[in-house]
């Protein structure tokens, strides 16, 4: 049952275009009406999620409310895997981000009032967690968990330019332009893959996401199969091919029928390699860009409980 006095929400101003922070007076007060005395926090930057969660945890707190994008409870993830009590604490999702695809697996989180419900009343439903080690843009290299999907290749260089837009169009849209303009400046990462040991050759790709949710990039549905409790990661690998060629399989992608085409493959597996054998291939963590390949991923079967997601996804 929740418990308010156990509860923070920490919430990102910033989501949304500025919406959380410039409407926070009126957001806070909807919130506990909704949910009771819970203590509220907001970040001031990134990174500020993480410090949070830890703080919150160290002091007591057992049920942690991400309010903004993937990116932001991304971070809340990882304070709370950090923490070693992850398994006694539990995740809720508000959101209010320029994507927010994890929340298409929570049944009512689309507004406030109806995400604020699901929290009062769902219960916490175990989920994989994934873990990725990567080289920082600074050159180190870095490790961190994730919730969702982290991808190398396009991906990275599409959050780049999303992130440097100053559109205030949807994440839909917003994704889609931003694909189109990350594909006239992309080289084409030459990988070898590796998945539970098993050699799979060498690709030129586009994109290869590492799934443990269906959704990213705005509603993109690279990993239709994908569910977040069976202790696999669903590897989805996007061979680089002409524009004519790849176009069908880019809007392939909001249906999930791209895995259908040639240039697709599919792997599941709990432990993913891939070595970076020319050209640059642009990390994408849960919607971030921290930084490039090589990476490494492994899967925490059922390592966290994530409230209201829906049994189709489990």
């Amino acid at each position: 049952m929740f418990d308010p006095s156990k509860a923070v929400v920490i919430a990102n101003p910033m989501a949304r275009h500025g919406f959380v922070g410039d409407n926070w007076p009126a957001l806070s007060e909807q919130i506990r009406a909704a949910l009771g005395p819970v203590d509220l926090q907001l970040t001031a930057s990134r990174g500020d999620g993480l410090r949070i969660g830890r703080e919150a945890i160290a002091n007591g707190v057992r049920t942690i409310i991400s309010f903004g994008g993937d990116g932001t409870h991304s971070e809340i993830v990882d304070s709370i895997m950090e923490s070693g009590v992850n398994e006694e604490v539990t995740l809720g999702i508000l959101h209010a981000g320029t994507g927010g695809d994890f929340r298409k697996m929570i049944p009512g989180a689309d507004e406030l009032a109806s995400a604020c419900a699901v929290i009062r009343e769902k219960p916490g439903v175990p989920t994989d967690v994934g873990w990725v080690q990567y080289v920082h843009d600074e050159g180190h290299t870095e490790s961190r968990f994730f919730i969702n999907i982290s991808s190398m290749g396009m991906g990275g260089l599409v959050d780049r330019i999303v992130g440097a837009s100053p559109s205030k169009s949807g994440g839909k849209a917003k994704y889609f332009k931003a694909v189109l303009r990350a594909q006239m400046k992309y080289k084409p990462a030459r990988i070898r893959l590796r998945v539970d040991g098993k050699d799979e050759g060498e690709h030129d790709i586009s994109n290869l996401c590492v799934c443990n949710g269906r959704w990213a990039g705005g509603g993109m549905m690279f990993a239709p199969e994908a569910r977040v409790a069976d202790g696999l990661f669903d590897v989805i690998l996007l061979r680089a091919t002409s524009t004519l060629r790849g176009l069908p399989v880019m809007l392939g992608l909001y249906k999930g029928t791209h895995v259908r085409s040639a240039v697709v493959s599919s792997y599941r597996g709990k432990h993913v390699e891939v070595e970076v054998l020319a050209n640059t291939a642009w990390m994408d963590i849960d919607g971030e860009a921290p930084g490039v390949g090589p990476a490494e991923f492994r899967i925490y079967d059922r390592a966290l409980r994530v409230i209201g997601i829906g049994p189709e996804f489990v």
